[in-house]
């Protein structure tokens, strides 16, 4: 009975497995019969068991989770390119920049297609907004071996540039009463994502207080990419969920605040950029 009770107690990953296995069953079963509005004596039975052996299935997580953890992250490190990837953040940051990249690029052909077939000028804006982060993020990555202060200027420069061309966009935005518009629920999908990029990009500046020009431009340039996803989030869920035409107000206000924002990144960048110099000197 001991060796028994041992056994539940810390669970070798096959027995984790099975539990895993009945947990899916048997909420499967109490979902299929509270649709059907079984009330039988069994039913709450398997309930019953559903509740048990979920609450067994979140303990053996708990207590496999760490030590699973320890051995894919022991297993990634032998790599040379994860181990670098897990202990260098300025690398991982760079990594994970080629892939924000690309996404701008999807995301502007993707416009520019829509743009071109349907004569939008609205998409052609969209889409160039994108290209203007795509190549901001492209010469922050070519200039991190060489000239990172001259591309640290350029960028906070471009940041001005993208003040003027977001200011454009949301005059038109307002003026032709135009929002953007994503189909049926998953609005909800894009709004957690616009909150996640949000959330990650503040955590990423302030970790970014010590790094070096090239970290702190790409980093700035996802808080403006960030903040730009808000806005067209916010325009999106008023747009589908409000009457009239007085959310248009809000979008004016919240796209005030996204070029205020822009243009202060610029000019902070600036003033940053002229203290180290000062420094180095």
């Amino acid at each position: 009975m001991k060796k028994i009770f041992e056994k539940f107690k810390n669970p070798p990953f096959w027995l984790a497995l099975i539990f895993y296995f009945l947990t899916i069953c048997l909420a499967t079963a109490s979902i299929i019969m509270a649709v059907l509005n079984i009330t039988e004596i069994y039913a709450y039975v398997i309930y019953g068991c559903a509740g048990t052996v979920l609450a067994y299935s979140v303990y053996t997580i708990v207590k496999i989770a760490p030590n699973f953890k320890r051995r894919v992250t022991d297993k990634l490190k032998s790599i040379p390119f994860t181990r670098k990837l897990l202990s260098e953040y300025g690398f991982r940051t760079l990594i994970t920049t080629v892939g924000t990249t690309a996404i701008n690029l999807a995301f502007a052909i993707f416009n520019i297609v829509l743009a071109i077939w349907r004569h939008s000028f609205w998409c052609g804006a969209i889409a160039t907004y994108h290209l203007i982060l795509m190549a901001m993020r492209g010469d922050t990555m070519l200039s991190r071996h060489k000239n990172k202060h001259a591309s640290f200027i350029r960028c906070a420069l471009a940041f001005f540039g993208l003040t003027f061309f977001l200011s454009i966009f949301l005059l038109m935005m307002i003026g032709n009463n135009i929002s953007f518009t994503y189909p049926g629920w998953t609005v909800f999908a894009f709004a957690a994502y616009a909150f996640f990029k949000i959330t990650m990009a503040i955590i990423s500046l302030i970790k970014t207080r010590k790094e070096n020009y090239t970290i702190k431009a790409i980093k700035y340039i996802g808080l403006a990419d960030a903040s730009f996803s808000i806005l067209s989030l916010q325009t999106a869920l008023l747009y589908q969920f409000s009457e009239g035409d007085d959310y248009m107000y809000f979008n004016a206000i919240t796209g005030a605040v996204v070029c205020a924002l822009t243009l202060a990144l610029g000019v902070f960048m600036l003033i940053q950029s002229r203290r180290k110099n000062g420094r180095q000197k």
